[in-house]
């Protein structure tokens, strides 16, 4: 009955183990293909699951918290953010032991179409635009109701 046990309790471990690391290869290949618009809803869920997916890889954890830090610099320099990214990159790599079959320059090769370019910039200016309006439209709504609901002076009669 011991061999039993044990055999199921290897069982069991070599299925934990594979689903970790099927859960860390999809961490990295959404990095991958968004590394290029990280900032992607796609990109930000994958650099979201990292502190549990990676839990135990100080490695892998602390070029997120760099990462992290980089993307609130003032003003963001994108340098940095793409230096940092493929650190992060690197640093999966070697946790899920890929790092022998990918060099830095594969990490950072980016391929990003003119057009997309092009149009993720329009819809950040039509965004920047309609927040830009709204925030105009607020401004004015809270001037007329504060002058609107202003007890004193009393309004000539």
């Amino acid at each position: 009955m011991t061999a039993a046990k044990l055999a199921e309790s290897l069982r069991r471990e070599a299925e934990r183990h594979n689903e970790r690391q099927r859960h860390k290869l999809h961490v990295f290949a959404m990095l991958m293909q968004e590394r290029a618009q990280i900032h992607s809803e796609v990109g930000v869920r994958a650099l979201n699951l990292i502190d549990v997916v990676f839990n135990e890889s100080r490695e892998v954890r602390e070029a997120w918290s760099e990462l992290y830090g980089a993307f609130y610099i003032k003003p963001l320099l994108q340098h940095v953010v793409d230096e940092r990214l493929r650190k992060l990159l690197g640093a999966i790599a070697n946790d899920i032991g890929l790092s022998d079959k990918l060099r830095n320059d594969d990490l950072g090769r980016v391929y990003y179409p003119v057009v997309q370019a092009q149009e993720q910039l329009i819809k950040d200016m039509q965004r920047q635009q309609l927040l830009t309006s709204l925030q105009g439209q607020n401004a004015a709504g809270a001037s007329t109701a504060a002058s609107q609901n202003t007890l004193w002076p009393p309004k000539p009669g």
